[in-house]
């Protein structure tokens, strides 16, 4: 889902940071506007509302959406501000694969982006850097209501937020239904022994159903750890201490993927986030598990598939129907000089009516991360988009049943879980399973078990 496939360099010095190119940057000295951001949902007096101060200059760092005209909007709204503020906003969009090593590289060098997007639960690997900012989503939550689940359990460390929940970007099936239908298969499978089934018929087609299981941030991720919980399998117990991977439940999830490619469904280790989307508009495969961009794009820019292709939310498994969606949070770096600046154009960026003129540009492909947008209108726009709005409930995090933490932000770094279904998978899903689980403890334990 990101939008390069060669693997970024870790090195990344503060000079090099800002010498970037691609950076969008506008200041204008108007006068200082102090923003309204409401009260806080809790009895407890009204914190003050973080002030930006005029001549201040603003770096973020995010990744580049797969939507483009999102991040045009994202960036028009980041200078508006700045212009009526006198400060100078700059936005820097990397690939997804580049965020966390540069993100790393900021951390180390306690020198970078003043706001940085948190990938999944990176606010508990970088907790130490990160602006306690618990008046600031209070003062959100006052204004918006409950945040998402998922995005309070990322961004929530300790009982203290360490970044404001940004957005949910849900995952699901995108397949055309011209090849369904002439494989026999009526509708998009409900069961993970439906998909077998159907990844058998249209195998015959030439264009199979088709994921990677390789290092892709959202496409693998998302993929492999719903199939783990479908099955009953986990990472490590709800005590967040335990390495449960070894588990007859886990040895069902990896009989069934072995099954499902040997029927015809095809996995790719080498695909990064970009691959399924481009293998999908090339017309060389019929399904596969993405962000909504791959419809979004059919429908507003390439209009090759638009009218014969559907999406479907994630099937279940004997234990129930699980989804992970791509989510960010925006953290406000402590070393930045200016954090109450960055702190109050967030709180701009997340207010009710500017935050929805990005969804509905976005087109479906970001789903609100708080309760006044879960009836976002984009969604009910279009039938083909209530999928994407589906997954959102159902969604876990890496590491779940176990709270986030550290801990479960290295496994996820680390794609414990893809890599175990990769081996297991290799040579046309006749990997060893033991080998391949033994492997996953291996690397959880030296996790999980470190004091």
């Amino acid at each position: 889902m990101s939008q390069g496939k060669k693997k970024a360099k870790s090195g990344w010095s503060r000079r090099k940071f800002l010498r970037t190119a691609g950076v969008a940057a506008v200041t204008i000295a108007f006068p200082e506007i102090i923003i309204s951001c409401g009260p806080q949902s809790s009895g407890t007096p009204t914190a003050a509302v973080p002030k930006p101060r005029k001549g201040a200059s603003i770096r973020l760092l995010q990744w580049t959406s797969f939507v483009k005209q999102a991040d045009a909007e994202f960036k028009r709204q980041a200078a508006e501000w700045g212009a009526a503020n006198g400060v100078t906003v700059a936005i820097e969009t990397v690939t997804g694969d580049q965020l966390q090593p540069k993100t790393a590289a900021a951390v180390e060098a306690n020198s970078g982006p003043d706001i940085i997007q948190m990938q999944y639960g990176w606010p508990h690997l970088y907790t130490n850097s990160c602006v306690d900012v618990t008046n600031d989503v209070n003062t959100l939550i006052g204004k918006l209501g409950k945040p998402d689940p998922v995005n309070e359990a990322y961004c929530k460390v300790d009982g203290v937020w360490r970044a404001m929940p940004y957005t949910i970007v849900p995952n699901a099936w995108s397949y055309r239904t011209d090849y369904f239908t002439q494989a026999g298969v009526t509708s998009f499978p409900a069961t993970w022994d439906e998909l077998t089934i159907a990844a058998g018929k249209l195998k015959t087609t030439g264009k199979p159903i088709s994921q990677t299981d390789g290092h892709a941030y959202g496409d693998s991720l998302t993929m492999w750890n719903p199939v783990l919980w479908g099955f009953g399998g986990k990472e490590v117990n709800a005590d967040g201490k335990t390495v449960a991977i070894n588990s007859q439940e886990t040895r069902n999830a990896i009989k069934w993927a072995q099954g499902a490619v040997k029927a015809g469904f095809v996995v790719h280790p080498e695909w990064l986030d970009p691959d399924n989307n481009q293998a999908y508009h090339a017309n060389r495969i019929s399904g596969t598990l993405n962000g909504a961009s791959i419809y979004i794009r059919e429908k507003v820019e390439f209009h090759h598939y638009t009218d014969v292709t559907n999406n479907a939310p994630m099937p279940g498994g004997p234990k129930g129907t699980f989804a992970m969606n791509l989510i960010f949070n925006h953290a406000v770096m402590k070393w930045s000089p200016d954090a109450e600046t960055a702190r109050a154009m967030l709180l701009y960026l997340m207010d009710k009516d500017q935050y929805m003129k990005w969804t509905t540009i976005a087109g479906g492909y970001n789903a609100g991360p708080f309760d006044a947008f879960h009836n976002d209108p984009v969604f009910a726009s279009d039938p083909k988009l209530k999928a994407f709005q589906d997954v959102v409930a159902p969604g876990k995090w890496p590491g779940w049943p176990a709270l986030p933490s550290k801990k479960t932000a290295q496994a996820q770094t680390q794609f414990i879980v893809a890599d175990m279904f990769a081996k297991a998978l290799a040579n046309g899903g006749t990997g060893d399973i033991e080998a391949a689980i033994t492997a996953a403890e291996t690397s959880l334990k030296a996790i999980f078990e470190r004091p």
